[in-house]
């Protein structure tokens, strides 16, 4: 048997476990690049300063920002230490703006199921099982691309929220929806039974998540709008006060945390480990606890290289830029 027909499956074996899939932003930049970390920047670097200019504190801190970016900095840690309110207001504001914008732009290629990720899930459907019957979707991402590639392979999702078209956020309660009460027709005995489904983690926010009077509630009808009517959206951002509104919205990571410790397998998906939040447990399982996880993404750049070398146990498929993939494990070196 050759090297790759003993990875392939590797690959299948570690699929069959129970899984947890993080979809980074290589996701939703196979559909637009601009859904990319490099498209917002260029866009707040436009519009951060004209909205900031009698605000002095403000301006001293994004001119800051702009010297850690000319010093080596990515963009994400040169948000770091921002402690002006009206400053972050405004990241929020503008994030979510042209998030939505650029989702909206994309609503007919996205319509049309111009979606890469559609694949995966309708292979994902496969291994529900009654023993597994729901799978977890971690991401960082605010766009509304995972959604709309569930729905239009016909695949139910619980993000946490429930209700009607403003939807208050619990677990708890959101999971009802999910459970079927059954008759066993030869023994007439009722039975409840779980309804596969997928559990979608948006940790960071998302753009149909909004503060109304301290809750965090969804409302889609709100999604596309510049500025809605009167809600903050709910989206953290990068640097050092993502941290703090993930303190004051430690519910939003409970079932993600629980998610994590329960898989076998995780399954990363265009993602650039650049979440300290959501890699560092993972990371730990994996080193400290002898779980599998497999990497599916265009290019192996930023801290993904390092957490191979320190996990050489991880697969790694990327592109080759020539038609084809490079897959690598333990060490780091093409197979194909």
């Amino acid at each position: 048997m050759t090297d790759l027909n003993i990875i392939y499956q590797e690959i299948q074996e570690r699929l069959r476990k129970q899984l947890v899939v993080i979809v980074g932003t290589g996701s939703s930049m196979a559909v637009d690049y601009d859904f990319g970390m490099n498209s917002l920047e260029t866009h707040l670097k436009k519009e951060i300063p004209i909205q900031i200019k009698k605000n002095d504190k403000a301006l001293t801190e994004w001119k800051k920002v702009s010297h850690n970016r000319k010093h080596g900095h990515d963009f994400e840690n040169s948000l770091n230490g921002i402690s002006s309110q009206f400053l972050l207001n405004r990241i929020i504001s503008e994030t979510g703006k042209y998030v939505a914008y650029i989702n909206n732009k994309n609503l007919s290629k996205i319509n049309q199921g111009n979606i890469p990720i559609k694949s995966l899930f309708e292979r994902l459907k496969q291994t529900f099982s009654y023993v597994n019957p729901s799978i977890d979707i971690i991401t960082p991402n605010y766009d509304l691309i995972i959604e709309n590639a569930l729905s239009q392979c016909n695949l139910d999702y619980n993000d946490g929220f429930f209700g009607g078209l403003q939807k208050g956020f619990d677990w708890s309660e959101s999971e009802q929806q999910f459970i079927r009460i059954e008759r066993e027709n030869k023994t007439n005995k009722v039975y409840s039974r779980i309804k596969p489904h997928f559990k979608l983690h948006k940790v960071h926010g998302s753009l149909n998540y909004f503060v109304d009077n301290d809750f965090v509630v969804r409302n889609d009808s709100l999604a596309y709008f510049d500025k809605p009517l009167n809600l903050e959206r709910f989206i953290i951002t990068p640097g050092d006060t993502k941290h703090k509104r993930i303190v004051e919205n430690r519910q939003f990571y409970r079932e993600m945390d629980s998610a994590i410790d329960k898989a076998q397998t995780y399954l990363f998906i265009g993602y650039g480990f650049n979440d300290l939040d959501i890699d560092k447990k993972i990371c730990q399982n994996i080193k400290n606890s002898n779980r599998k996880a497999i990497i599916v993404t265009k290019d192996l750049t930023g801290n993904a290289p390092q957490i191979i070398i320190d996990n050489p146990n991880i697969i790694a498929i990327a592109d080759n830029n020539c038609g084809g993939s490079i897959i690598s494990k333990h060490p780091i070196k093409p197979i194909l």
